[in-house]
């Protein structure tokens, strides 16, 4: 209770609302799971549901846009209309479902809002990236965004994408528009995660969580769809859209920490530099997955696999490269830095020798001073007793 006094109202609120997801999301999962109040009831709650997610995410972008600046005020503003786009595309999903009581086309209208909010999303996550944190040159943030992406399509390959693409279905290019385009959010987010400031570390964190929710969602219903298998009603899977929309826009409230002038370039944290590199982890959970469920590893994502070893090679030889850049640099520092400081002891002592002879000739002066003072005082003398 006392940790609780102790938040200000703002992040008073967020705690409450962040709550209010973690339980809504839960709610919503059991009744897709249970169909408590019958098959048409749940499929309301399911596609309004997503509809409203995705409308309180962009009027939470929003909200945040107007009280940013700056590239920050782009990028929730863009985030904003990437949500809008989408409960557009949801309310398109609605009408068919609920309203019509038929099963969505497939293609449809829905679909083009859907993809239409991708490019939006990439867009406003670009322009969160900050420069004033990174210590390697931009070009390097690149080579870290091909690895980053080639580690995600690894992932996605052995969990779904694989089936997706082997799949003869008509609608495979849709199929795959889906996975692809979460794959090139998360690699830019993950990016910007990398070049996040201190003051967006709590907003970018929510901000992937949330894209990854509902990325989650969009493969395995790109999977489902490709395999015939994607069900009208009862899909927990759609969770990862409602929640993620709702993490999206706990991302756009999360209160700010005030800023702080920086008078230089601020280094990375040290999971910013790991992050890149946990996306190995994922591409290696994929081989696992494939390895235990049976599924040979085919030539892709040996193909896959062969490339990361190679861009990490050539990754790890760049930052020995640089490591060693920067010891010459320091032990070319500190051999300046020991020649001053000799000199600067030289000069310190020719001080002291020139303060000493100084202080000697004081003395002198002053010795020579007190006995012409004392003779004139002798003189003085005799000739006061001469006058007596």
């Amino acid at each position: 209770m006392g940790s609780w006094m102790a938040l200000d109202g703002r992040r008073r609120t967020f705690v409450a609302a962040a709550a209010a997801v973690a339980l809504a999301s839960l709610v919503y999962a059991l009744i897709l799971r249970n169909l408590y109040f019958g098959e048409q009831a749940v499929t309301a709650i399911d596609d309004i549901g997503e509809a409203v997610a995705a409308a309180l995410a962009s009027v939470a972008c929003a909200w945040g846009a107007s009280r940013a600046a700056g590239r920050d005020r782009l990028g929730w503003a863009l985030m904003g209309f990437s949500a809008g786009l989408w409960a557009a595309g949801e309310v398109v999903w609605s009408i068919y479902e609920v309203g019509m009581g038929v099963q969505v086309p497939y293609p449809s209208l829905a679909d083009a809002g859907f993809l239409a909010a991708v490019p939006f999303a990439v867009a406003g996550i670009r322009a969160f990236w900050s420069g004033a944190r990174g210590t390697s040159a931009r070009w390097r943030v690149w080579f870290d965004g091909v690895i980053v992406a080639l580690a995600l399509t690894s992932t996605a390959w052995a969990f779904g994408l694989k089936s997706v693409w082997l799949s003869d279905s008509p609608t495979k290019t849709l199929d795959l528009a889906y996975p692809v385009s979460d794959i090139l959010i998360g690699t830019i987010l993950i990016l910007a995660i990398r070049r996040a400031s201190q003051q967006q570390a709590g907003r970018m964190a929510f901000l992937l969580a949330g894209v990854a929710s509902y990325s989650i969602a969009d493969s395995a219903f790109a999977y489902l769809t490709a395999q015939g298998t994607f069900g009208a009603v009862g899909n927990v899977i759609d969770t990862g859209w409602f929640a993620g929309f709702l993490m999206i826009g706990l991302a756009a409230i999360y209160p700010a920490s005030p800023p702080k002038q920086a008078t230089q370039q601020a280094p990375l944290d040290l999971w910013q530099l790991a992050l890149p590199w946990m996306t190995l982890l994922l591409a290696s959970a994929g081989d696992v997955y494939s390895s235990v469920t049976g599924h040979d590893i085919d030539l892709f994502m040996s193909s896959c696999t062969a490339a990361l070893a190679v861009l990490l090679t050539v990754n790890m030889v760049l930052e020995r490269r640089e490591f060693l850049e920067m010891l010459t640099d320091i032990e070319a520092a500190r051999t300046t830095l020991n020649r001053e400081f000799k000199t600067t002891l030289v000069g310190i002592q020719h001080l002291s020798d020139q303060v000493k002879d100084a202080d000697r000739a004081y003395d002198e002066g002053v010795r020579v001073l007190a006995a012409d003072i004392h003779n004139q005082a002798e003189r003085l003398d005799r000739l006061v007793e001469g006058m007596l």
